[in-house]
């Protein structure tokens, strides 16, 4: 734990938080597509995983906010 520097913490949780959102957007787009062909049932079933995608990704942004209040680096 020696290597922890605050800088280097806050630049993954950011591409963490970046490719997050990157998922998130492909995700509910592919959910769309299938709402759009009428398929309730995968409908359903993936809207239920997007919720914790969104979750997921709700907990890196606040992970993300959490280091940059510490170490006083807010962009």
């Amino acid at each position: 734990m020696g290597d922890f520097s605050p800088e280097a913490a806050i630049a993954m949780e950011r591409r963490h938080v970046l490719e997050g959102e990157r998922r998130v957007a492909r995700q509910e787009a592919l959910v769309r597509e299938l709402q759009e062909r009428g398929n309730s049932r995968l409908t359903r079933r993936a809207n239920e995983l997007m919720s914790a995608m969104r979750i997921s990704l709700e907990l890196a942004r606040t992970r993300l906010r959490d280091l940059e209040d510490r170490y006083g680096k807010r962009p």
